[in-house]
């Protein structure tokens, strides 16, 4: 006669839950990467769905087998994966509980390795502290840039999230940015920025300059950062020619884009990304008890492997 098997033959499955066509090539790798027996993705995924989804996992394999399945949340949606999250939530209960990753479309590593690093950048160059400074990020209404608005409004800068699609209405940042503040509690302005007057207008009072539009758009000329004033940090995270900022290396940290104006490239966040999600998947697959890792974990994980704030 067949009977459960023992507690040593447990196999830790994470299953991949995005409101995408795929589940990511990059998230499954990195999941097998960092010890995962199995990953099972599911697609096209809702709230709805992902709460009857969660019922199934957590009731399979008893109380002592909930600790080896975690839920990974991503997607481009970003609000849709966030309420994935709280349906998931809503559909756990102690002693049935799984930990929970989410990172929609990595922003929430991505946003999180982008702000930590220039917060690294500010105490080594001793510029002082992120908050106070003015931020502005350029095609910041996507999800790395609306992750991104959030933690840097949360740590007191002043903080503009620009649109700078054409085909979009100037209304749309402004609507991004409300939505941004009602699900994260801080303050953030939205604004439009097309063409080099509107731009120049929006940057030329920022300390710190954050491109993160999709990959392989150009958002910043490098004649336009020559017509800013000097003392400013740059940063992009797009490593898809065109970069998003014309002259900053993908392999750039913290040297001079242009006279006066110290720049950090794609590579040099994107190492740091990868390894925070190493972080962040991790920490699903080894958690005793039920844990939610998400963009705040992601941040502190990234500081963590800068030794932000240390001596």
């Amino acid at each position: 006669m067949k009977t459960r098997c023992s507690f040593m033959e447990r196999k830790h499955l994470l299953y991949m839950l995005t409101t995408d066509d795929y589940a990511s090539p990059f998230d499954i790798n990195m999941a097998y990467d960092v010890g995962f027996d199995a990953v099972i993705p599911y697609a096209h995924v809702t709230p709805q769905i992902g709460g009857l989804l969660v019922q199934d996992i957590i009731f399979s394999r008893g109380i002592s087998g909930t600790k080896f399945s975690s839920i990974f949340i991503g997607g481009s949606d970003l609000n849709l994966a966030e309420d994935i999250l709280k349906a998931a939530e809503k559909n756990m209960f102690p002693p049935f509980q799984v930990s929970i990753m989410i990172d929609p479309k990595g922003a929430y590593s991505t946003a999180s390795a982008l702000v930590a690093k220039v917060e690294k950048a500010l105490e080594v160059r001793d510029m002082g502290r992120l908050a106070g400074k003015r931020v502005v990020i350029l095609g910041g209404t996507g999800p790395v840039g609306r992750i991104t608005a959030g933690l840097c409004a949360k740590n007191g800068c002043q903080t503009t999230i620009v649109e700078t699609d054409p085909s979009r209405s100037p209304e749309f940042a402004q609507t991004v940015a409300r939505t941004i503040e009602e699900r994260y509690g801080v303050s953030v302005i939205g604004a439009y920025g097309w063409t080099s007057e509107e731009k120049i207008d929006l940057l030329k009072e920022a300390h710190l300059i954050f491109s993160t539009a999709k990959a392989g758009i150009q958002v910043l000329s490098k004649e336009l950062l020559e017509r800013l004033p000097a003392g400013k940090i740059v940063a992009d995270v797009n490593a898809v020619p065109p970069m998003g900022i014309e002259g900053l290396a993908p392999n750039q940290d913290l040297s001079e884009v242009v006279p006066g104006i110290l720049g950090i490239g794609a590579l040099v966040i994107g190492d740091l990304k990868y390894k925070v999600e190493m972080d962040m998947l991790d920490k699903i697959r080894t958690a005793e008890k039920m844990m939610i890792v998400d963009y705040q974990f992601a941040y502190e994980a990234a500081k963590k492997r800068l030794s932000v704030g240390r001596p």
